[in-house]
């Protein structure tokens, strides 16, 4: 038997490095995004709100953490409404010529989460976001589609915020009384 050439020295580190890196990642507990494990409380939860959008990504949100939005409300073991939902945008920046260069993008959410006999998991929870928008009159086609993008991961952080939320909550409700000492 020989010694093992450089190359295959360097592969069998990268592979054992590999496996080292995905033991440590899974044993930390750690997801990738959008998979948050909710309690079964959230198990069939009912969205509702003005931006049908915000909506639809929730909705989908969501299902990639393991639950069925219902269609009905009567089926629903949670609901969710999204009560204000506000997009805005101003001028930040003008040139010489008093034209417009820069917008900000803002979105205002405030939410609650209900369940059906009226018990609040979450009471009114403020969320918002907001970007910079460099703008040329020049561009006005591309930097309707970057507003767009903006818009839309403005939109995915909010989804992902409420559903970090609604985690902790369904840890609430499945371990209350973790730390607290009941006399005997």
């Amino acid at each position: 038997m020989g010694i093992p050439s450089s190359q295959s020295v360097e592969t069998m580190i990268r592979t054992l490095f590999l496996l080292f890196l995905t033991t440590v990642v899974s044993g930390c507990g750690f997801h990738l995004r959008g998979q948050v494990e909710l309690a079964s409380v959230m198990s069939a939860p009912w969205v509702t709100g003005q931006d049908p959008e915000l909506v639809i990504d929730l909705r989908r949100g969501l299902r990639q953490s393991g639950v069925a939005p219902v269609k009905d409300s009567a089926a629903a073991t949670v609901f969710i409404d999204l009560a204000t939902v506000e997009y805005s945008r101003w001028v930040n920046a003008v040139d010489s010529k008093g034209i417009a260069t820069g917008y900000t993008l803002q979105y205002n959410v405030i939410y609650r989460v209900v369940e059906p006999s009226g018990q609040v998991l979450v009471s009114n929870s403020q969320l918002s976001f907001s970007r910079d928008l460099i703008y040329q009159s020049t561009q006005l086609l591309q930097k309707k589609e970057e507003e767009k993008a903006l818009k839309a991961s403005m939109r995915d952080e909010i989804v992902g915020r409420i559903i970090r939320r609604l985690s902790s909550v369904a840890l609430n409700i499945q371990s209350p009384a973790v730390g607290l000492v009941v006399p005997v």
